[in-house]
């Protein structure tokens, strides 16, 4: 069907009920279509409308022109027949068919959707419904044709529909910032001149409306006060002589007047002499001010140096209270102290009344003790690194030593050079400025970098420039990886045996320290390992029997370690669990441990490989300066690759170093389970 513009439209539907008409659409094609859906006029609503607007005086001279449209559209609309269409509200039927087996699912789905299930009756037959269908498909025919009548008949009304509505919202809008009284609405705004014959031209034209002008006198600021109005002003007040440029002078003006100023003429007994005099006073008695504050300052010294200390001491009482027990005088409280400091603890007990100390010894304690690490200033950055993998326990050596010395040479292994290490010293003392602990540690690699960096001959990356005082890396690469390796098992050794001292000596546990994968049978295993290999490519000292002796009594050691380690110990249980879950897991440990000696031993490739890479890199860089031209571009790209070099391949090299630390070094002999001991102390102020 066809209207309102030649909109299309289908499914729609009228019911005529009474004094309005509802207009429903489905499936509208066209915005104009959207705007028919479920609209609602109604008579007594519209007079209501029309009595507000017209006690309004501010709406235009169209709205009543546009109401007797709407009027006679209604009369219009009114004399609509009433649709019967009862039939098409009548419950329809629906066949379904369906398995068997989904019976159940699909009863609970119609269910819920208000379906009632009926039976097919005896009667029924196909060609009756195929009649229905048609004769119900010629009753919407017949209905369609009427909507398409009556929507040419009152195209007009449809297409004014919209407009009449928006302007009714926009009426209403107004209506809501009026002020209304019983019988009137009343409502003030600002006019321009021009248009003021417009707006009294509506008290004429709109019956019982009033309108009531007011001029606004809008104060000319370019007029000059007079002299006697600066008496008047308040002494609270400020004020500022601007200086500006002539071309800018608007902008100032309206810059000032959003901020509220207002312009004041300079007054003519005013002397530039008397400012300049009181200008000098000022500062004299400010002079004097910070004398006096200089004087106290001096006076009352160390009670300001003092200040933060005890606010700090105060704050650190208050947190120490909460955590301590109490009685009706008493407060009860227990902690550790360093066994230098024992002495000087005991002191506390004759200073202040009323104060009981009484010490123990760590064997006598059940909780275990923290961890005071006690470096020289070489070795103290690196305590942050080591309490990375975490803080050593009480019954472990602390690794901090060990651990700086083998990362520096590592670090210096894979990234020497001695002009890059230079760079990296002074980063150092610039960034130890602001952080001792991340400044202490890049001078240090830094200073590792430089020393390798005169054994490669390396600077900048070029290899022609100083000669090498132990290897060139990338003329004797074989060699390089060969002796990383070998450095490696150096490394590893040591690592075992600082395990075995700490696991025997101060844990007391031989069965981890002895018979252990990562004790003295681990060790004897990686020993076995290496005279194998080097047996297999006759290079070895020690004869293969040797190293198949080391073997296998290692991995015997590892299978019997639990029973052999309770017999030694005197201890009655031999087994924490069965024996065939024992010695099963046994047997795959031993895999492990093999699995774990390769790794190891080959991860430490990786300190030559880097030692290798840093001169290729290099090289690559230069080999594109060439490609450049050389010159000023061949030189700018050089000194991006050594700052890429430094900044990528440093932080690699750092991070690989760090590995080789955690992973295959501290795996043989430190925990790291263990807790800070963190003192009760003063903050350090800083003079």
């Amino acid at each position: 069907m066809k209207m309102a513009g030649n909109q299309n439209f289908n499914n729609i539907r009228l019911e005529n009920t009474g004094d309005y008409l509802q207009i429903q659409a489905q499936n509208v094609k066209d915005d104009v279509g959207e705007k028919l859906k479920s609209k609602v006029f109604k008579d007594n609503k519209l007079q209501k409308e029309k009595n507000n607007f017209l006690d309004a005086d501010i709406i235009g001279d169209t709205y009543e022109d546009n109401l007797t449209d709407i009027n006679n559209s209604k009369q219009k609309i009114k004399k609509i027949p009433n649709i019967d269409n009862q039939d098409l509200l009548e419950k329809q039927s629906y066949l379904m068919v369906y398995p068997k087996k989904v019976s159940k699912d699909l009863n609970r789905t119609i269910n819920t959707l208000g379906f009632v299930e009926n039976t097919i009756p005896e009667d029924s037959n196909y060609k009756n419904i195929d009649n229905e269908i048609a004769q119900i498909d010629e009753k919407l025919e017949s209905l369609n044709d009427e909507i398409n009548r009556l929507s040419n008949e009152y195209q007009d009304v449809i297409k004014d529909l919209s407009y009449n509505l928006n302007y009714e919202q926009s009426a209403s809008d107004y209506q809501n910032s009026m002020a209304f009284g019983d019988k009137y609405f009343y409502f003030s705004a600002l006019v321009p001149e021009s248009d003021l014959k417009n707006i009294k031209g509506l008290e004429d034209k709109y019956s019982d409306t009033k309108i009531v002008k007011k001029d606004i006198m809008v104060e000319d600021k370019k007029k000059k006060p007079k002299k006697n109005d600066n008496k008047q002003n308040n002494r609270n007040e400020e004020s500022y002589l601007l200086v500006y440029p002539e071309k800018v002078k608007k902008d100032v003006s309206r810059s000032i007047n959003t901020l509220g100023f207002i312009d004041n003429e300079i007054p003519e007994d005013i002397d530039i002499k008397n400012i300049d005099r009181e200008y000098a006073s000022v500062n004299a008695e400010l002079n004097n001010i910070n004398l006096e504050i200089n004087e106290l300052d001096k006076q009352y010294k160390d009670v300001m140096n003092n200040i933060a200390y005890s606010l700090d001491y105060a704050q650190k009482a208050e947190d120490l209270k909460s955590n301590m027990a109490q009685g009706d005088k008493y407060f009860y409280l227990s902690g550790w102290v360093p066994e230098s400091e024992v002495d000087k603890f005991k002191s506390l007990e004759n200073k202040y009344e009323d104060t009981v100390l009484s010490t123990k010894k760590v064997e006598e304690t059940s909780e275990a003790p923290p961890t005071r690490l006690k470096n020289n200033s070489l070795f103290k950055p690196f305590e942050f690194l080591v309490n990375m993998y975490g803080a050593p326990n009480y019954d472990e050596v602390d690794p901090t030593p060990f651990f700086a010395i083998t990362y520096l040479l590592l670090y210096g292994l894979m990234f020497g050079d001695l002009g890059q290490g230079l760079v990296f010293i002074a980063i150092g003392l610039w960034l130890s400025k602001k952080n001792k602990v991340f400044g202490g540690l890049i001078k240090r690699i830094g200073i590792s970098a430089s020393f390798f960096g005169l054994m490669y001959g390396s600077f900048f990356g070029r290899e022609d420039l100083i000669p090498a005082l132990l290897i060139k890396p990338f003329d004797n690469i074989m060699t390089v990886l060969i002796a990383s390796v070998a450095f490696g098992v150096g490394l590893m050794v040591i690592s075992y045996l600082i395990g075995v001292y700490n696991k025997v000596s101060k844990q007391h546990n031989i069965e981890e320290g002895i018979f252990g994968k990562e004790g003295l049978a681990g060790l004897m295993m990686m020993l076995s390992f290496i005279i194998i290999v080097l047996n297999i490519v006759n290079i070895s000292p020690i004869p293969m029997p040797v190293g198949l002796i080391l073997l296998i009594a290692s991995i015997v050691m590892m299978v019997f370690k639990q029973p052999i380690a309770r017999k030694l110990e005197g201890k009655k249980r031999l087994y924490d669990q069965s024996k065939g879950d024992y010695y099963v897991e046994s047997s795959f440990s031993i895999i492990e441990a093999l699995l774990s000696v390769f790794s190891n031993l080959v991860s430490f490739t990786r300190v030559g490989a880097f030692a290798i890479n840093h001169v290729g890199l290099y090289m690559a860089f230069e080999v594109m300066a060439k490609l450049a031209g050389g010159g000023i571009i061949g030189f700018i790209i050089l000194i991006l690759g050594n700052a890429l070099i430094i900044g990528l391949e440093g932080m690699i090299v750092f991070i690989q170093g760090l590995r080789l630390e955690f992973y295959e070094m501290f795996s043989k002999y430190y925990e790291g389970n263990g807790r800070l001991f963190r003192p009760i102390g003063r903050k350090k102020i800083n003079n």
